[in-house]
C-alpha cells in the first residue's frame, strides 16, 4: 500500500506541471496575438471580467469560506481559496465551443485572465491563506515558468509555422488531456480515505455554492461588458471554471512535503470536478438551443465542440 501511495504521489508530481505546460502551449498555439489586441481595446469588457474574477469571486468566496470554516475539514478551505484566486482556465475554450460562443469571446478574455492570475496570485494568495504559508516570489517564478512561458512559446510557434500550428496544438492538447486524467486519478487515489471523508461532509455543497457564486459574478460582468462580447453568459462560464493548473502549482509550492498537501490538492480537484459537472450540461444545453435557433444541425460532434457546425 505504501508503494502504491508513493507511486501515485510521484505521478501527481509529474502530471500537474505536465498538464500546466501542455495546456498553456496548446492555448498559445490556438490564440493569435490579435486576440489579445482586440480584447485589450475593449476596456469595459476587460474591467468587467477582471473585476468578477479578481475582486468579487476571491473576496466574497473567501469570506464565505471563513464563515463556513467549521464545516470544511482537513484544510479544504485553503484549497478552495487558492482555486478562487486562479482564473483563465484553458478548458474554457472547449466549454465555449460547446455553448456556441465565438472563439474570440473566450480566447481573448481567458488570455487576459491568465496574465492577471500570474500577477494576482503571488500578491494575494499569501495574504488570504491562514494555515498555509506560500511565498509570493516562488509562486511568481513557478507561474512564469510553467504557464506564461509555454503560452508565449505557442504564440511564437504559431506565428513562425502557421501551417503546423493546429497539428502542434492537437498534440499538446492530447498531452494535456492525458495529464489531466492522470492528475485526477493520482490526486484522488493517493488520498482515497480523505476523499471518502469529504464526500460524507458538506464540502461538495460548499463547492457547488462557490461555482454558482462565480457563475453569477461572471453573468453580471457579461451584462456590464462592452461591444466585443455578443454572448452575455460567456464571462459566466469563463469565471466559473477556475484555473486548476495554476491553483495546484501554487498549492504544492506552499504545502510541499507537509500533511496539508493532500487536503489542499483534493479540495482543488473537487472544486474543479464540481465545476465540470455543473458547467458541461449547461454549455451543452445552451449550445443546442443556440444552434437550433441558428438553423444549424446539432450533431453530437458539433455539440461537443469537436467539429464546426454544419448548416441544414
Amino acid at each position: 500500500m505504501d508503494a502504491i501511495e508513493a507511486l501515485l504521489g510521484a505521478l501527481i508530481d509529474i502530471s500537474v506541471p505536465a498538464f500546466a505546460i501542455a495546456s498553456m502551449l496548446s492555448m498559445g498555439l490556438r490564440t493569435p496575438l490579435r486576440a489579445f489586441r482586440d480584447q485589450l481595446r475593449d476596456r469595459r469588457t476587460v474591467l468587467a471580467v477582471l473585476g468578477a474574477n479578481f475582486v468579487v469571486v476571491p473576496a466574497v468566496g473567501t469570506l464565505l469560506i471563513w464563515l463556513l470554516a467549521g464545516l470544511l475539514p482537513h484544510h479544504t478551505g485553503e484549497g478552495f481559496v487558492i482555486a478562487l484566486c486562479a482564473a483563465g482556465a484553458p478548458f474554457v475554450l472547449q466549454l465555449g465551443a460547446m455553448a456556441r460562443i465565438p472563439y474570440g469571446e473566450t480566447a481573448g478574455p481567458m488570455a487576459v485572465l491568465l496574465l492577471g492570475s500570474i500577477a494576482f496570485m503571488p500578491l494575494v494568495v499569501p495574504f488570504l491563506l491562514r494555515d498555509v504559508e506560500v511565498h509570493g516570489w516562488s509562486v511568481a517564478q513557478l507561474l512564469l515558468g510553467t504557464m506564461l512561458s509555454p503560452m508565449i512559446a505557442g504564440i511564437v510557434i504559431a506565428a513562425v509555422w502557421p501551417g503546423r500550428a493546429d497539428l502542434f496544438a492537437r498534440i499538446a492538447g492530447g498531452v494535456a488531456a492525458v495529464s489531466a486524467v492522470l492528475m485526477f486519478l493520482s490526486g484522488f487515489g493517493a488520498n482515497s480515505g480523505l476523499v471518502l471523508d469529504l464526500l460524507l461532509s458538506p464540502v461538495l455543497l460548499v463547492a457547488a455554492g462557490l461555482v454558482a457564486l462565480a457563475f453569477a459574478a461572471g453573468r453580471f460582468a457579461g451584462d456590464l461588458a462592452g461591444d466585443t462580447l455578443t454572448v452575455p453568459d460567456g464571462p459566466a462560464i469563463l469565471t466559473s471554471q477556475r484555473n486548476i493548473a495554476a491553483a495546484l502549482l501554487v498549492a504544492r509550492t506552499g504545502a510541499e512535503g507537509s500533511a496539508q498537501t493532500g487536503s489542499i490538492v483534493v479540495a482543488i480537484l473537487l472544486l474543479s470536478a464540481v465545476g465540470f459537472v455543473m458547467l458541461v450540461p449547461y454549455a451543452l444545453a445552451t449550445g443546442y438551443v443556440r444552434r437550433r435557433r441558428a438553423g444549424e444541425r446539432a450533431t453530437l460532434a458539433v455539440l461537443l465542440g469537436i467539429v464546426g457546425p454544419k448548416d441544414d
